[in-house]
């Protein structure tokens, strides 16, 4: 029997975006290095955390999205919010996202938890908030003056489209997660 994979279903931003997002991370880790900040590369919006599955489970996941997302082209939208999991007063997580969620985004959420649904893995129970992970506070952070750092490092508006979902396999290690895509999933008519 194959080993299980562990694995998510993601949306990745265009360049210019990622761009704008690692000058603010990095004006960011300069002002608070105890946070855990993520690698630029790596950011993405998590559409569905699948956790560990079978090789055969994911292939027919990815290929029944394939048939099923719509092919509409990239869907576009604007970074403009940051923000903190469960609130600044005591962060866990630190985002980018959006004072507008793009629609088209939310409705891929939505059809990804059903097809996963329907391929036995559990529905998510938190409320769907589409953002990019860019810090992680760690036991030991200090995050007193979280806010003020934020408004100073001052995250200005990036358009951001994205053009596929892609499936990424997550290898965990002692030096943090490696990601490597298993399958890519076009928005694009044709492709």
């Amino acid at each position: 029997m194959q080993k299980s994979i562990r694995s998510f279903l993601a949306l990745y931003p265009s360049t210019p975006a990622r761009e704008s997002m690692s000058a603010f991370i990095s004006c960011m880790k300069s002002r608070n290095p105890t946070i855990k900040w993520e690698d630029p590369s790596k950011i993405h919006i998590t559409l569905k955390f699948l956790g560990d599955m079978r090789p055969e489970v994911l292939d027919a996941v990815a290929a029944e999205l394939e048939t099923s997302i719509p092919k509409n082209g990239p869907i576009e939208g604007l970074i403009d919010l940051p923000g903190a999991f469960p609130n600044f007063r005591r962060p866990r997580i630190v985002w980018l996202g959006f004072s507008a969620p793009p629609g088209p985004v939310m409705t891929l959420q939505k059809l990804a938890e059903e097809v996963c649904t329907r391929h036995g893995l559990p529905p998510e129970e938190k409320r769907f908030t589409p953002h990019f992970t860019i810090g992680r506070v760690k036991r030991r952070s200090d995050t007193r003056g979280l806010e003020n750092a934020i408004e100073a490092c001052s995250f200005h508006p990036a358009p951001v489209h994205f053009t596929a979902v892609r499936m990424m396999e997550s290898t965990l290690t002692e030096q943090g997660a490696i990601h490597s895509e298993r399958a890519y999933i076009s928005l694009t008519p044709g492709e």
